[in-house]
């Protein structure tokens, strides 16, 4: 069952823009896959130490872990290619940094810094052994689709156990 949580209204493409931002400065890239792993594990690590949502948005199981929908959109046109700074074009940094609280950009840099270095593939077998993908994946075969969202009280247990 979904406890209620805070809700913060970020927008997940926001999130997305940040690490962009951070990315072309450190001189890394970012796939749309592994951007969806970031931000998953962004909404996950500020759950489980805040009690809040970043977004509204359900995250679902889909076969190479979850996602967020719209920044699913946002990003199709990348294909499997890096994300490139026009993407973020439009809105500056400190525009971007004062959507978020310091609470929220303290679990965005952890994110960041804790994962950058890993590579999609890393991070989507990251997710594949977290309760909260695998139970919304219940049922289904590996490369089945599915629209089926993540649980939110599972996501931040498997956070607070360290899972992710």
């Amino acid at each position: 069952m979904n406890e209620k949580y805070k809700v913060l209204n970020i927008e997940p493409s926001d999130i997305a823009k940040y690490y962009v931002y951070r990315a072309s400065v450190d001189g890394d890239l970012i796939t749309p896959l592994k951007m969806q792993k970031l931000v998953y594990f962004a909404y996950g690590a500020h759950l489980a130490r805040k009690k809040e949502k970043l977004f509204k948005e359900s995250i679902e199981a889909w076969p190479n872990g979850p996602v967020v929908p719209t920044l699913y959109r946002d990003l199709k046109k990348y294909g499997s290619s890096p994300i490139d700074s026009d993407f973020a074009r439009g809105a500056s940094e400190q525009e971007l940094l004062e959507n978020f609280s310091n609470g929220v950009r303290e679990t965005l840099d952890l994110v960041y810094e804790n994962y950058i270095t890993k590579s999609a593939f890393e991070l989507v077998s990251l997710t594949h052994q977290q309760k909260a993908w695998s139970e919304a994946r219940k049922g289904l075969k590996a490369t089945d689709k599915s629209n089926k969202p993540l649980n939110d009280s599972l996501i931040m247990q498997d956070f607070q156990a360290g899972h992710g």
